[in-house]
This record gives structure tokens, sequence and C-alpha cells, in this order.
């Protein structure tokens, strides 16, 4: 065996403490150019620093302040806008009261009348299809531009 080329020692004769020098050994299509697809690692420590710091600017009005006027006992809140289906126009509840009437209706048919009259199955699925055709009209026909693209989570 020759003692000349002992693969534990490198050709300088340095002891190898277990790390080598890969740098010199990445191959041209890995290596960062002037491919601006890829960046330097000093630009990947700025972009995880900017991440790092907070996006939000400090409010206008200090948290003490906020705090006192929170405390203060003469703010009352407004009126709260009423929800649900009592502000929905009133063909959008009649859609939605039709389409799950209707397959509670047909529901009902099947399990307590053996067979189902054809008159039943008829009534059952005209209200059904009128149903689903008022919710299809209820649908928005634009976007707003607040909305965004739909896809934050």
């Amino acid at each position: 065996m020759d003692d000349e080329h002992d693969p534990t020692t490198p050709e300088d004769g340095r002891e190898d403490d277990g790390r080598e020098d890969w740098r010199d050994e990445v191959p041209d299509s890995e290596r960062i150019g002037r491919d601006r697809s890829r960046i330097g690692d000093d630009e990947w420590e700025d972009l995880v620093r900017q991440i790092a710091e907070p996006s939000a600017p400090m409010g206008d009005i200090p948290a003490e302040e906020v705090r006192a006027a929170l405390d203060d006992d003469h703010w009352q809140p407004g009126p709260a806008e009423p929800i649900g289906w009592r502000t929905a126009s009133p063909t959008l509840v009649l859609s939605w009261a039709a389409a799950l009437g209707a397959v509670a209706l047909l529901l009902i048919g099947v399990i307590f009348f053996r067979p189902l009259p054809g008159w039943y199955l008829l009534i059952g699925l005209a209200v059904g299809v009128g149903g689903g055709i008022g919710l299809f009209f209820h649908l928005p026909h634009h976007r707003s531009p607040d909305d965004g693209d739909g896809s934050s989570v």
C-alpha cells in the first residue's frame, strides 16, 4: 500500500478534521452567477431579516391612551347591525327554504309513503328545482376589488 497518498490526510499534509471544502467542487450549473432566479447568501440573510421584522406600523395612539379610552365609563358601543336571514332579501330566504324544504319533503315521502305517489314526487322536484334556480340568481355578478384574489387563509 502506498503511504504517500493516505486517504485520511489531504495532499498538503494537513490533518483532515472531517470537514471538506466543498465550495470548489460545486458544478457550474449550481454556481450563482448572473442567473437572477437564484440569490446569494447576503441577499438571503437580508430577506430572512426582513421577515423577522414586524411589518405592522405602530399605531398613532399610544397603548396607555387606548386603555384609558376603553376604561372610560361614558363610552357605549353602537347598536349591532342585525345579521342572518333577517337582513337577507325575501327571495333569497324563500329560495333557501324551497331548496332545503324540497329535500326534507322528498326524504319524508320516501320514508313514510311507499310507493311514492307521482304527484308528490313532481311537487318535490319542482320546489327543489325552483329553489335551486332562485339561489343561482342570487350569486354575485362581480367581484369587488376589496375581495382580493381569494388565496388568503
